[in-house]
Formats: C-alpha cells, structure tokens, sequence
C-alpha cells in the first residue's frame, strides 16, 4: 500500500512538472541571426521592431503575431512578409560605444580634479577654464559617442542564389503539436 501511494504521489509530481512545458515550448518568435555565428536575437509578439521595405521607407512597428506558415509579421495595421525586409534596426547600444562614453565622462572627471590640483599646488587659486574646457569636451565627447551609435542596422541580403549573405531573418514556430 505505500509503494503504490508513492508511486501515485510521483507520477502526480511528473504530471504538474509537465504540464507548463507545453506554454514554454509554443513559441513565435522572428529570429535575426548572422550566417557565420550561432547568436541570434529574437523578436516575439508584443516586441517593437524597426524595419524597412524594399520602397525605402522604414516603419516601427509592435508585433501582434507570427505566421510561421506564411512567413508574415502581423502588426495592428497590415501584415509584412518576412522576405520584403530588407534592413533591421536594434536601438541596444553597442558595447563598445557604452563603455567608451562612459570612460569618456570618467576621463574628463580625472581631468577637472588633476586640473584642481595642479593649480592649487603651483599657485593657490583656480582658474575655471583649464578645469571646465578640456573636462567639458571629454564629456561632450563621450556623450556624443553613445547617441550616435546607440542603434545598430543590419541589411537583409541575399546572393545571386537567393542565400542570405551575412544576415537572415526567419519567422519561427516552436509548439509542440
């Protein structure tokens, strides 16, 4: 009578294990990944994504949802065909613009506090302009760096036999049927 009570007890406990697995495995997502490199960055509906067309234009949209069989983002207003993006924009900054703007403003600390004290060591008072200019343009600087490269583009090309060059984008469907 024990054996059976835990085995009840076990296979109740494999059973409410399970059950959240099939939430977790149907997944939609559109996967941007590199051909040469098995990173990839997934979009799932409810993601806003910035996009452009063939015409040029480039959109910003919210994904509603996937069709993996029609290969089609579905957005509030239309749908796109996965195949006529031809550019895709993250906003992440790069890491190497974050930490460089951030030494930046570092940089130009350091600066204004030696600036201080060199001047009161030579000759007692301070001067505000070799304190503030060459610290100001290092934060400048830094600041300017991180707005300009705070996006990423990523064009959508395909060779003379239709292969993605260096970037793919795929619409996928994980569920478990």
């Amino acid at each position: 009578m024990n054996q059976s009570v835990f085995n009840m007890r076990n296979t109740l406990l494999i059973l409410m294990l399970l059950f959240p697995a099939g939430a977790v495995f149907g997944q939609k997502f559109l996967q941007l990944e590199n051909t040469r490199s098995p990173k990839t960055r997934k979009y799932s509906p409810g993601d806003e994504v910035t996009f452009r067309l063939s015409n040029g234009q480039w959109y910003t949209r919210v994904i509603d949802d996937i069709s993996y069989e029609r290969q089609v983002l579905i957005f509030a207003n239309g749908h796109v065909e996965v195949d006529s993006i031809v550019a895709f924009r993250t906003f992440n900054r790069g890491r190497w613009s974050r930490a460089m703007g951030n030494q930046l403003y570092n940089f130009g600390a350091a600066w204004a506090v030696f600036s201080v004290i060199d001047q009161l060591v030579d000759g007692g008072s301070v001067d505000a302009s070799p304190v503030l200019v060459p610290a100001a343009t290092s934060v400048a600087t830094g600041f300017l760096i991180k707005k300009l490269f705070r996006h990423r583009t990523y064009r959508i090309t395909k060779n003379s036999r239709g292969e993605a060059r260096k970037w793919r984008l795929r619409a996928l469907d994980l569920s478990v049927k």
